[in-house]
């Protein structure tokens, strides 16, 4: 590393973590999914140039003992009295350092941009409003200066009442949290990281629409509507000789192309 900024990372117990998430990714435990999208965050933030150590806020021993190994530094969250709280708490033990507290839910994270927000805040306290302007995915303060987190539904505002400057710039990857299953959509269509990926590839679902057994080829329907397009090569992946419209598969995919698909009562 080498870097100057001290990224905070706060991540609460996996039993209460990201509950409107739940489901998202059919057949994968709701933990396994939370872990992915920590991990990822961690792995992109450490590989920033301008971060120099990386504290994650948690008491639970399952992140620690997935994020140590990535070169995080586990901190114990002793105020135990939610995000801020936990916040502030990493702020102090960043001691004189210009800190960063960052989201734990950024599975699409860049290096790059990470840098290009941090070489922006600069001296000043600021903030990266979220995908949807209400939320914040960050919040820097320079060395010397108070945290002053303020975290949690509306923060965007409360942090720009607060004196912190909105950053803003071409870096979509730091603004894409992911509370519900269309924002995992959305940093899917960005590029997760491998972990995150990994289960939402093996993960989605759908419809078969059509299919011609000629071409060994055919459409689905994801469940929000979305019709993709499968390849013979799909097909072939699957060793299934037949598919029927109406029958529910689940898909592989890589970038956005179906490579595999099986019926949803087949390991895939």
């Amino acid at each position: 590393m080498g870097g100057d900024w001290i990224v905070v990372i706060p991540v609460k117990r996996l039993a209460s973590a990201k509950t409107r998430l739940r489901g998202a990714v059919p057949g994968s435990p709701h933990a396994h999914l939370v872990l992915a999208l920590v991990q990822d965050t961690v792995a992109a933030a450490l590989a920033c140039p301008g971060v120099a150590d990386l504290l994650l806020v948690t008491n639970e021993p399952l992140v620690a003992r997935v994020v140590e190994p990535l070169g995080a530094r586990v901190v114990p969250d002793l105020p135990d009295a939610g995000l801020n709280p936990a916040l502030a708490h990493g702020a102090r033990l960043a001691g004189d350092s210009p800190v960063a507290a960052l989201a734990g839910d950024l599975p699409a994270l860049r290096p790059v941009e990470l840098d290009a927000v941090l070489s922006a805040a600069g001296g000043q306290r600021g903030f990266v409003p979220d995908a949807a302007g209400t939320g914040t995915t960050l919040l820097a303060a320079p060395s010397g200066a108070a945290l002053d987190p303020r975290f949690g539904p509306g923060s965007a505002g409360r942090h720009a009442s607060s004196g912190a400057a909105a950053l803003v710039g071409p870096w979509p990857s730091v603004r894409q949290d992911v509370d519900t299953a269309a924002d995992l959509d959305s940093a899917a269509a960005l590029g997760l990281g491998t972990r995150t990926a990994t289960l939402y590839r093996a993960g989605m679902q759908g419809t078969v629409a059509t299919f011609d057994a000629g071409e060994r080829s055919g459409t689905v329907l994801l469940d929000d509507g979305t019709e993709l397009t499968f390849p013979t090569s799909a097909f072939d992946a699957s060793g299934l000789r037949l598919l029927r419209p109406g029958q529910r598969v689940r898909l592989e995919r890589t970038d956005d192309r179906i490579t595999a698909l099986a019926l949803i009562t087949m390991a895939l």
